[in-house]
């Protein structure tokens, strides 16, 4: 099987992930569980195993649907340690089912991504000390509204609270992104000589502007981050692709690959080359273009990986979502 969709137990752990997404995530999975234990002969063949081991439940789905034999069977194996423990024969799986499945994926898939941001942003930051407020104020604002939607119990106002959080961003964005297109154009050019760049003012030059530089192309992946975790909050799986897509083409399209090219004698700072902090963003993004998201949004998957436990298809005191 080449393409895989794995629902682990609970989402990676990660410093920037908030006890309210985890607790959100933890919320679907028990609403998939619910799902899952009411397919006729999946709790039976559960209660074989051993309950508190992690079990992988591999169910390869057709299309939309999960693929059922001649005899109406679900298809699916349970996997442990990377070796089939069980094949298992599943009837009665509904619609409620798949979209349930879908869920979850959707927060794993999009938590994944910003993960993936929140790393290169971490590394860009460690060429400036702090942001200058003034210039990227929305999306900070963004953000603390962002984790005020988090700690919000009552969904309705968690819900105003994440469209406020895509409006500021939104917003701060904008502004941020332009920014960067001309404080790149005006980065020291590539054909300035090695001692140049490391001696003298210019030195000081160089290192000035390739720090405003870099402040807003690491606000402009924050944004783009926290927009994406908004939308999961919002169950709008599709919105954040394409906006992250988007943001990431933009951010592109401001000249990283210049910026790469035109910081590559600058001098360190803070122990670090500015253009490793370009490089690593270009390296992503060849890795996760348009056409990688395009493939996100048609998702062509050749199995659903469902981590599990056998106890919890015994339970029944899961609430409904």
């Amino acid at each position: 099987m080449d393409r895989k969709e794995t629902l682990p137990v609970n989402l990676p752990e990660a410093s920037d992930i908030s006890s309210a997404e985890n607790q959100e995530y933890s919320e679907k999975r028990k609403s998939l569980i619910s799902e899952l234990r009411c397919i006729s002969g999946l709790p039976a063949v559960a209660s074989s195993f051993n309950q508190d081991t992690v079990y992988k439940l591999v169910l390869t789905p057709e299309g939309a649907k999960l693929y059922k034999d001649a005899q109406g069977n679900l298809k699916g194996v349970f996997y442990k340690d990377g070796k089939i423990v069980e094949h298992a024969k599943l009837q009665a799986v509904g619609p409620s089912a798949i979209k349930a499945i879908k869920t979850v994926g959707a927060q794993v898939l999009l938590v994944s991504i910003a993960m993936q941001l929140n790393r290169i942003e971490e590394q860009i930051s460690k060429v400036f000390e702090e942001f200058h407020g003034d210039r990227i104020a929305e999306i900070e604002a963004g953000k603390s509204l962002f984790r005020q939607a988090c700690d919000m119990k009552d969904s309705v106002k968690r819900e105003q609270l994440a469209l406020h959080a895509i409006t500021e961003l939104t917003r701060g964005f904008e502004k941020t992104v332009s920014a960067l297109s001309r404080q790149i154009k005006e980065l020291p050019k590539e054909n300035s000589s090695f001692w140049d760049n490391w001696g003298s003012n210019r030195s000081k030059k160089s290192v000035e502007k390739n720090k405003i530089a870099l402040e807003s192309f690491s606000a402009c992946l924050s944004a783009v981050e926290t927009m994406a975790r908004c939308h999961v909050f919002l169950d709008e799986r599709d919105v954040a692709l394409r906006l992250v897509d988007d943001g990431l083409k933009r951010i592109e399209q401001a000249g990283v690959a210049l910026a790469c090219k035109h910081s590559r004698l600058s001098p360190k700072i803070n122990d670090q080359f500015p253009e490793e902090s370009w490089k690593q963003f270009i390296d992503y993004r060849s890795s996760y273009d348009s056409d990688y998201f395009s493939t996100l949004l048609s998702p062509k998957v050749d199995a659903v990986e469902i981590e599990i436990k056998p106890y919890e298809l015994k339970e029944v005191n899961y609430a409904q979502v």
